[in-house]
Parts: C-alpha cells; structure tokens; sequence
C-alpha cells in the first residue's frame, strides 16, 4: 500500500508541475540551440535554403545538397525562405513542440490508455526518448512534425475518414521516401481502398511542386532526385552521398552491415529481406479498421523503426521516429504492472539511447560507440521489446 501511494503521489506531483518542468526545459535548450546557431548552421539552414532554391527557380541540389529531400520537400520547406531565420526557426520549433503533445495525445488515445495514466505514460516516454527529441529540436523539430502527420494519418483511418488518411499518409512519404514502406504494408493488411487512395495522394503531392517551378523543371530535378536515391537504394551510391552514408553518424543497419566487413554489403539485401519478412510474419493477421486500434499503432511503429534501420541514411535525430514504439511499450508495461524481463530490456534501452551519450563519455568514446551502432543496437532492442509484448492482432474485415 505504501508503494501505492508512493506512485499515486508521483503522479500528483506530475500533474502538478510538468507544464512548469516542461518550460523551463524546452526555454534552457532554445538558449542553448541559438547560442550554437549562431556558429554552427544546421539542418534547418538547408531546409531554408532548399526553398529558397525553388522559390527563386535555381537547381534544388546543386552543390552537394543530395538526394535526401524532393522537390516536394523543397515546397514544404519554401515558407521558412520568406521569413527572417530567427523567425521561421521558432515557428517551426513552436510547430514542432505542439506536434509532440498531439503525438503523445494521439499514441494514448490509440492504445487506449486509462485517463488516469497517461501522464506517467507519456512521461516515461518522453523520458525515454529524450535524447532523440532533443537533436530533432536542434534543427526545430521536422521529424515531429512529420511523425504527427503519420499517427494523425492513422487515427484518421481509424475514424473512418479514409481521405485525410490517405492525404497524410502520401504528404509523410513524399517528404521522406522510407515512409513509402507504407503503402505495401497497407496491400499486405489488405486496406486496399486506403492504399490505392494513399498512393493517389502520393503521386499528387510528388506532382504538386511542377505548378511553381514549372513541369520542364520539376521533372528534370525529379528525374535527378530519383535517379539518386535509386542508387543508394540499390547499394551503389553516388560520390556524394557515399560519402555521408559512410560516416559512423548514420545508425542504420546498412551502415553497421557494410562496415561491419569486407563482405559485409553483400548481407545487406539478404539482412533486409530477413527483416520485412519478420515483420509480415508478424503483422500476418487482419485487424479490423475501424478497429483494433491499440494493434495498428504497434505495428505502424514496428514499421518505423524498420524504415529507420533499412535507409541508406538514419541520423540520431531521425530516431524520434521511434516514440510510438516506445509508448506502445511503456503503456504495457505499466497495464501489466512492470514484469522484470520489460523492465530489464528497458533499462538496456535507456543506457543504449539515454546514457551513453557525448556529454559523459567524451567525443572519441561516443564516436567510437556510434561506429559500432550504438542506437542501430538501441533500436533492434526496442522492436524486439515492441514484437514481444504488443496487444495481440484480433481477426476483422476490411
């Protein structure tokens, strides 16, 4: 009873005094992030200039800037050109932290989590994935932002509004490419008007950019985009982005396998393909939808860290990717009451993605743990913990 009262007075406290925590955490680390802007420009630069390019009708990626992002991209990206960078940097930051509590928000309402445990829930996972949150907030936060627009697009579907899901879900894969591994995960589950809508969406956002640099242009950069991105996905990399994708900042498992030895990018396909069929294994069954939501959030997060680990590029800050993962498990967890063996494996976790960082360690020693994985391995733990004690799959039509 005294440990009950113990958590019951922890999660007084919580309700109390998140919001004040939260602030003067998120106003420590903006000081801190414009402090090294001012002289070390990042990623949120390069988005700024990708618009700028389109805007003003200049090649996208000219000068090193590579496949990453497509002329789609460029489009989203353009609005923060018009602004001074100050400003568009807090906008986006703003953005970014009003997606986190829609994510979090969404995660419990999927997972179905009891009102009175959401905040130790979303706690815990913010704890968890902190690290991650804060190197995506370095650059203002764009993986939040589109991790908002895939679990908005998978509570849409499980609403019944096929058409914004289908909207969302074809904007997250024209943003980024590895989200695309949606659209067959939706054929598999057997969502077809949902995946054929999807895939609509997809090629009209791909499309969308040819109104303002014109069709001549946009297919000529799309063309070019593809052409590269092709390349690394088939293993044989351009200088430039080979380049990137070798540096031991890139926690994918292609990296990790390719480095791992001389014959290491041969396993690559073979490591692929033993993965997907783990997770169709897996996902094998048929949740209804509208239905069964709790299951379609496990699996939709299942998937994500699947793309994480199988694109050619996963920087630290594309981890944050991995939060749904880490509620669905925190929630059952705390819905079993904590067994050992979860606790255990989220401990590991938490030294993996928490504690082994730059700031304790020093530089060599992060870099040297990086070369080896270090969050590749954190990753792999929580999709083991995620397949081991995700809500089970009830059969239902379509």
């Amino acid at each position: 009873m005294a440990g009950r009262g113990g958590v019951d007075a922890a999660l007084a406290w919580l309700r109390r005094g998140w919001p004040v925590l939260l602030v003067a955490m998120l106003a420590v680390h903006l000081i801190a992030v414009v402090l090294r802007r001012a002289a070390h420009p990042g990623d949120f630069d390069i988005s700024r200039e990708l618009g700028r390019r389109l805007l003003a009708g200049e090649p996208l990626y000219a000068g090193g800037l590579h496949y990453p992002y497509m002329p789609t991209a460029a489009l989203w990206f353009a609005p923060l050109a018009l602004l001074p960078p100050w400003l568009g940097f807090a906008l986006r930051y703003a953005a970014a932290i009003g997606a986190l509590w829609l994510v979090l928000r969404w995660c419990a309402s999927l997972a179905a989590v009891e009102v009175g445990r959401r905040v130790l829930v979303g706690a815990l996972t913010l704890g968890l994935g902190a690290h991650y949150v804060w190197r995506d907030l370095d650059d203002s936060g764009p993986h939040l932002i589109l991790l908002a627009l895939l679990i908005g697009g998978l509570l849409a579907a499980q609403r019944g509004r096929t058409a914004g899901a289908a909207a969302l879900f074809g904007l997250a894969a024209a943003l980024k490419a590895p989200n695309a591994l949606l659209l067959p995960f939706l054929l598999w589950k057997r969502q077809w008007h949902l995946a054929a809508l999807s895939l609509a969406a997809l090629v009209a956002w791909t499309a969308l950019p040819a109104l303002v640099m014109g069709p001549a242009s946009w297919w000529a950069q799309q063309r070019q985009w593809a052409a590269t991105a092709l390349a690394s996905a088939v293993g044989a990399p351009q200088p430039g982005p080979r380049a990137s994708e070798a540096r031991v900042q890139n926690q994918s498992l292609r990296r990790l396998l390719s480095a791992a030895s001389p014959r290491g990018a041969a396993i690559v396909p073979a490591a692929a393909i033993a993965l997907l069929a783990a997770l169709a294994w897996w996902t094998r069954r048929r949740p209804a939808m509208p239905g069964d939501a709790a299951r379609w959030l496990a699996e939709l997060a299942a998937l994500l860290i699947a793309a994480l680990l199988l694109s050619p590029v996963t920087w630290v800050q594309h981890c944050v990717l991995a939060l749904p993962a880490l509620y669905v498990v925190v929630a059952r967890a705390d819905a079993l009451r904590w067994p050992a063996p979860v606790v255990a494996a989220l401990s590991l976790f938490a030294v993996l993605a928490l504690l082994l960082n730059r700031e304790l360690l020093g530089r060599e020693w992060y870099l040297a743990l990086l070369a080896v994985g270090l969050h590749t391995l954190a990753l792999l733990v929580l999709l083991g913990l995620l397949i081991a004690t995700a809500p089970r799959a009830s059969d239902g039509a379509s």
